[in-house]
């Protein structure tokens, strides 16, 4: 073949590459579904070519004195604003609460770090209590620059990936906290879980909440009489009827990829492994909604 020939020929591969590769990563959901990825993130304009920031013009002041979020970050959580409001601040203060019951002193948990803070729904509730340092980290960027924006101060705001990293130096937080995190890392909870107790100073607390077997039993018999949680419980249903898991002596199942997984545990099983790393303190069912929590005590400092 000729060489000018052969050059041509180069060209149209490359640009065919080109081509395949721009078209994968327009289809960037598509990546999100690939369980073989573990870093991933929900990008700014995930299906666009680019991705533009604009400055966005100051909320009007909710009732905690922080600015409202749009309706697009909050209605998943209710039907008002107030509802979507109202629940952050119970479920920070029930966090607190059993933190509390465990031996935690309020007022010595000066930095906190919400893993998984969305657009800081929980987050905005500690502000008013005493000085603290409030962190949250998300893999969701475009709740994360809505709150950048918006919230800071008083929170201080990182987007992240689904790989088991955070940029925090060690035992730089008092209290760690993950709602609803946890019940959606399949592979790498135990990652995760040493990344956190990495980031807590000896002594601290970890909160974390799971679906267990008590979550699995409240979803299919309460909730289903009751015609809530939908999604899940016909989620649970699929996929029992595909693998007959609820039927056998189960330890664990995951339906979906991060982070939109949906992953259960035999609470038992994952005490046990995790307990060879910190001290249990608490373990309490229905903490969050029909979730379990588990709060976790890093060893102190020989």
């Amino acid at each position: 073949m000729p060489e000018r020939a052969k050059r041509a020929s180069w060209r149209r591969r490359v640009r065919s590459l080109a081509r395949r590769t721009e078209n994968r990563i327009v289809l960037g959901r598509g990546l999100l579904a690939n369980r073989y990825l573990a870093a991933k993130l929900l990008p700014l304009a995930p299906d666009e070519r680019y991705a533009v920031l604009t400055r966005s013009e100051r909320s009007d002041l909710a009732e905690d004195g922080l600015p409202s979020p749009p309706q697009e970050l909050w209605q998943r959580w209710g039907l008002t604003l107030e509802t979507y409001l109202a629940s952050g601040a119970r479920d920070a203060r029930a966090m607190l609460d059993t933190v509390t019951e465990t031996g935690a002193v309020q007022e010595e948990l000066g930095r906190i770090l919400d893993f998984g803070c969305a657009e800081g729904r929980m987050l905005r509730s500690l502000h008013s209590g005493p000085e603290r340092e409030l962190w949250g980290v998300d893999v969701n960027a475009q709740r994360i620059a809505w709150a950048q924006q918006h919230l800071v101060p008083p929170l201080r705001l990182a987007t992240t990936t689904t790989a088991p990293h955070l940029p925090f130096a060690d035992a730089y937080f008092d209290l760690v906290y993950a709602i609803s995190v946890f019940t959606h890392i399949s592979d790498l909870a135990d990652a995760w879980f040493l990344e956190l107790l990495r980031v807590l100073r000896p002594g601290g607390w970890l909160y974390l909440t799971i679906h267990d077997e008590h979550a699995v039993d409240v979803l299919l018999n309460r909730y289903a009489a009751e015609g809530t949680q939908p999604e899940i419980i016909d989620l649970l249903r699929q996929v029992d009827a595909k693998t007959g898991v609820l039927a056998a002596d189960w330890v664990y199942f995951a339906a979906r990829a991060d982070p939109g997984a949906e992953v259960f545990y035999r609470a038992d099983d994952l005490v046990r492994r995790w307990s060879l790393l910190a001290d249990l303190r608490v373990r309490k069912h229905e903490a969050i909604g029909y979730q379990t929590a588990l709060v976790f005590q890093k060893p102190a400092a020989d």
